[in-house]
């Protein structure tokens, strides 16, 4: 560490200040006669007046004192385990159990006088630990790279070691990551790259949902390795009852079978099924043999009517988005054609109706007799005069054929359905709506889902909203031009889950059959087994106003009869819950709020389904994890060679210690102790004077 003394002026300026501080001391002691100080005390209060005086004067250069200090930053070195579910199905399994912990942190000892040890776990989730437990049901390599390459950003990273069977299965391929990375990567070779006799359920192709009376198709995928002529049998079990069985045989040593299964959806409810197949004599892996499916049996599809006044790419998009949801059936209609029976759908969506062209007099007048909820979206075709006749919650007035570009922004206390994250961050990006140019007023029971944007400026105007009427419920898009956020979609995700879910759950909500239920839950109806469980609760007093100051409990309840207590939290409006993660299975929910005057309670059900992704392949990819080190300038070693990798590393000699060099800058005016020096000159100054008799 180095200290220098620097001013805002010029040093040629510190005479003047010495020049100050003895003007100052000759003014006061220059006509002192010898009977009023001795001549040495005389010296030695200009002395102390001199010094006082000019580092008064000094501090007004502004003095700063420069600190220089240099720090050394080792190289770090990040050492990172796979822990998924695959990395004890090998025949390794025993070595990765009971010896891989030791020699990872003998490693990590070896190496820890040259340099910063930092250790992760990685498979579903990458996190900064090194305990291990090979429960993770997927492994995604590419994650843990795009972690660290953001975390040691232009810091002194010298090295990754990674120790994995190199099988994975979600994310991209973690070769191409590091392609154009500046240090090297080390991997430890785990598992078994021989293909062993096994059978397996490779894949179950099959529809969630079923509708009561029909039969429903299941398509089975039976891979066997190492097999040929074996033979097996397949079968299908229906809460522990057989519905199905095939004897299968196979004719390669690596043959893929397809098993064609029809059921039949008798009752409503969730069906379990249990998929088997028979194990063969020597083989690896057993596990891998079952598979569990369920499969949810309703009444039957609700209908959505799409109204357009004219074609728009609006219409397909939304027609899609509705379609992909198993609870909805669409049809696409034009104003002019329309011909069906309005009682027949459960919910109307109408695009640009009333227009200018066509009031759509009897359809309106029809759907608001019978009390059939409506979706409007709104365009430059539409009659805005027309539409504030519609009670739907909104009104525009000042319209005088404008039109703005209105880029949305979601409303963190909306109520009325929980938004996924992955929902939020797509409205974060999607190219704006053409919306009318006016002023909006909406009505009491209008939940605003998403406000417009109008250039940089956030306004109150709705941009997505709902209204809740005691008859029925509406929603407005107040802009056209929602095909792109699907495209956008599709260009951020490569899929278009974000923008179905938003129509979805807005469909959801609109044409839900309105039970006047003061209390209600949300939830979906499948979640993964590493998802977490959410849900959405609203309540409402007896005016039916919305309220979230009273307790709200929920108890899950498992095939097994155990029971999870948890209690809602307070959010905006409504309340949430985060229930964590459970095992695949069906399982009951029921949720109590108390509102003084009596209980109100809600009933439902969820299903967990099973990630079975780490046991399909069990064979290690060794030529991957050696390729990754190639690339990098490191090398690829064996279990029994662990030791091997500290001597690669510390024998480099592109891995070096860097120094850092950090000034700063501290004001002298600021520093107490000089402070305190120069008030020290002058309380003895004074002093002095006082002593011997003057002022």
């Amino acid at each position: 560490m180095g200290l220098q003394l620097v001013t805002a002026y010029s040093f040629w300026l510190i005479p003047l200040c010495l020049a100050f501080g003895a003007a100052l001391a000759a003014v006061l002691y220059y006509r002192n006669t010898p009977g009023d100080f001795s001549r040495g005390l005389t010296w030695i209060l200009s002395f102390l007046r001199f010094l006082a005086g000019s580092l008064i004067s000094f501090l007004l250069l502004s003095p700063m004192v420069k600190t220089i200090v240099r720090t050394t930053e080792k190289p770090v070195v990040v050492l990172a385990v796979d822990n998924s579910g695959s990395m004890i199905l090998g025949r390794d399994s025993l070595f990765v159990v009971n010896e891989l912990q030791k020699k990872i942190d003998d490693l990590a000892a070896w190496l820890g006088d040259d340099f910063d040890i930092v250790k992760y776990t990685f498979g579903e989730q990458v996190i900064q630990d090194d305990t291990l437990s090979y429960t993770g049901k997927l492994t995604d390599i590419s994650a843990f790279f795009t972690q660290i390459n953001n975390r040691f950003y232009n810091r002194n990273l010298g090295a990754v070691i990674l120790a994995s069977d190199g099988i994975y299965n979600s994310g991209s391929d973690p070769s191409y990551l590091v392609r154009d990375v500046s240090y090297p990567v080390y991997t430890i070779n785990i598992g078994d790259t021989n293909q062993h006799r096994d059978l397996l359920i490779k894949r179950v192709n099959y529809n969630r949902v079923a509708f009561k009376g029909n039969r429903f198709p299941i398509e089975i995928l039976v891979q066997a390795y190492e097999s040929a002529g074996e033979s097996s049998r397949i079968k299908v079990l229906l809460n522990e009852t057989e519905i199905f069985s095939q004897d299968i045989r196979f004719v390669s040593d690596k043959q893929v079978l397809s098993i064609p299964v029809a059921a039949s959806a008798d009752e409503a409810g969730k069906l379990r099924l249990r998929i088997s197949v028979d194990p063969i004599s020597a083989e690896a892996n057993e596990s891998n043999n079952t598979r569990e499916i369920v499969i949810e049996v309703k009444e039957g599809r609700q209908k959505v009517a799409i109204v357009g006044n004219s074609p728009h790419p609006d219409l397909a998009a939304i027609e899609r988005a509705i379609g992909n949801s198993s609870n909805f059936e669409t049809e696409l209609f034009f104003e002019d054609n329309f011909s069906k029976k309005p009682a027949d759908y459960s919910l109307f969506i109408l695009h640009q109706l009333p227009s200018v062209t066509n009031q759509a007099a009897k359809l309106l007048g029809d759907l608001a007799r019978l009390n059939i909820p409506v979706l409007f979206i709104l365009g430059n075709q539409s009659d805005i005069t027309a539409f504030n006749n519609q009670k739907s919650g909104l009104s525009l007035s000042g319209f005088n054929n404008s039109f703005n570009e209105s880029l949305p922004v979601f409303n963190t206390d909306f109520p009325l359905f929980i938004s996924s994250e992955n929902l939020k961050q797509l409205l974060q990006i999607v190219p704006p709506l053409n919306t009318p140019f006016a002023r909006y007023s909406t009505g009491n029971a209008a939940y605003v889902y998403a406000t417009q944007a109008i250039g940089t400026a956030t306004t109150s105007m709705p941009l997505i909203f709902f209204n809740q009427n005691p008859d029925r419920r509406s929603g407005v898009i107040t802009g056209e031009g929602i095909w792109r956020w699907r495209l956008s979609d599709y260009s951020k995700n490569q899929n278009q889950l974000a923008f179905d879910e938003l129509i979805g759950k807005m469909v959801q909500y609109l044409a839900v059959k309105d039970e006047k239920s003061r209390f209600r839950v949300s939830v979906r109806d499948y979640f993964a087994e590493n998802e977490n469980i959410e849900f959405g609760a609203t309540l409402f007093n007896e005016t039916y106003e919305l309220i979230n100051d009273k307790l709200v409990t929920m108890v899950i309840t498992g095939e097994d009869g155990k029971k999870y207590e948890f209690e809602f939290t307070p959010a905006g409006e409504s309340y949430q819950l985060n229930a964590g993660n459970f095992k695949p299975g069906i399982y009951q929910f029921q949720a109590s709020a108390e509102t003084g005057s009596r209980k109100l309670m809600q009933q439902g059900s969820f299903i967990i389904t099973a990630l079975n992704l780490e046991d399909i392949n069990t064979v290690a990819n060794h030529r991957m994890l050696n390729t990754m080190a190639e690339l990098t300038g490191g090398s690829g070693v064996a279990p029994d060679r662990i030791s091997e990798i500290a001597q690669l590393i510390k024998s480099r000699k592109d891995m070096k210690p860097v120094t850092y060099t950090r000034k700063r800058y501290t004001d002298l005016i600021s520093f107490l102790p000089l402070l305190l020096l120069i008030l020290g000159f002058l309380s003895t100054e004074w002093f002095l004077r006082k002593y011997h008799g003057s002022y």
